[in-house]
């Protein structure tokens, strides 16, 4: 059977049960004791169940009040969080953003995203996945994710693909290589290195089929793992401009520019209901100031470039 009470006759019951009297609630709540005694009176009387035992004039609570406490907290820490996110809404127009990005920008250049947008929009609960393109599309359109940073777009109806940021290709290599010792470095210079392939992004690096019959790869590596692999072996990789100045936080690292100009893209992913909502324009601006922060540095001055407007 459904009872009857108010979420204010919760909050007196709450006070009472955490100060110990109706005395010390009323103090609580700027209210009589009196209207402090009717309000658990009515509660009791709605759940047809005593919340406290009267002893010596104090107030004992009982099993059924303390498991009512425990639900209280609950219903309360969860009416304070939804009234806070409703603020949140009111103000950015979301309450949450669930972003994801592709793993050659999951090391700095994604956390620094969030770190731009959250500066702007403070409050707002941002959660960040790190996975494959193929999965981070996947999870937008099954509305796991709102939006994602991908390498590459595909053909979906009710998907969007807007270019945010290309990439240019740079040597990654340890800094007590002796081909650090070069401003850039050409084709023939790779002869005899050992290369490690990114796993996530072969599709990105191999547009030029020439390419792809010239370097052969001794080793393959996630991007997660790519600077441990070719500092543990001496190896180089090619890798985008963003990966390779993340990865170069380390000072084991550097990297160089290579004479093969190739460029590497990113997409901010979608659903098409999005389009108009001004979180998309949010996140495209943080973005945008996380690349041009980036561009200047030395080892990404002139690699990367953001889409004309």
């Amino acid at each position: 059977m459904r009872t009857e009470f108010s979420l204010r006759d919760l909050e007196i019951f709450h006070a009472i049960a955490t100060t110990g009297s109706t005395r010390q609630a009323a103090v609580q709540l700027g209210l009589t004791q009196s209207a402090v005694s009717h309000a658990l009176a009515r509660l009791e009387e709605s759940l047809k169940i005593r919340l406290f035992a009267r002893e010596n004039q104090r107030l004992q609570i009982t099993a059924a009040g303390r498991y009512m406490l425990n639900e209280a907290i609950l219903l309360m820490g969860n009416l304070a969080r939804i009234e806070e996110d409703l603020f949140v809404l009111q103000d950015s127009g979301v309450a949450s953003l669930k972003l994801g990005c592709a793993p050659g920008l999951g090391h700095r250049f994604g956390p620094a995203l969030v770190q731009r947008y959250l500066q702007a929009h403070p409050g707002i609960a941002v959660s960040l996945d790190v996975a494959a393109s193929g999965r981070l599309i996947a999870d937008v359109e099954a509305g796991r994710l709102d939006m994602a940073l991908v390498s590459y777009e595909v053909h979906e109806p009710n998907l969007l693909f807007a270019p945010m940021v290309a990439a240019r290709m740079r040597v990654l290599m340890p800094a007590a290589s002796a081909l650090a010792e070069k401003a850039e470095l050409e084709l023939t210079d790779l002869d005899g290195q050992t290369l490690i392939k990114p796993i996530q992004s072969d599709h990105l690096i191999y547009r030029d089929n020439s390419l792809r019959r010239l370097l052969r790869h001794e080793l393959q590596s996630s991007l997660s793992s790519m600077g441990a692999m070719i500092e543990m072996t001496g190896g180089l990789s090619l890798v985008n401009a963003i990966t390779a100045a993340d990865l170069c936080e380390n000072p084991k690292l550097v990297s160089r520019p290579f004479a093969l100009e190739q460029w590497f893209n990113f997409y901010l992913v979608y659903k098409q209901e999005l389009k108009s909502n001004r979180l998309i324009g949010d996140v495209r601006l943080a973005l945008a100031q996380v690349v041009e922060a980036m561009q200047q540095r030395e080892d990404c001055a002139g690699a990367l470039r953001l889409p004309a407007v």
